[in-house]
């Protein structure tokens, strides 16, 4: 199988909106992972980046 590695990744919106900041995750094959969190604080965007549906701004 494989692993994910996210270290320090942004995404900034056309319009300025900064909405995930500095991001480092690591996630093991065979690792179970849920993102949670309130409306809006960046879970669908960072699962779109690792999708590659969403480029990363840096």
């Amino acid at each position: 199988m494989s692993s994910v590695s996210l270290n320090e990744i942004n995404k900034i919106y056309d319009n300025g909106v900064h909405a995930i900041v500095d991001l480092s995750i690591e996630i093991s094959d065979g690792e179970f992972l849920v993102l949670v969190g309130p409306s809006g604080c960046g879970k669908s965007t960072a699962l779109r980046m690792i999708a590659g549906l969403e480029n990363v701004t840096s």
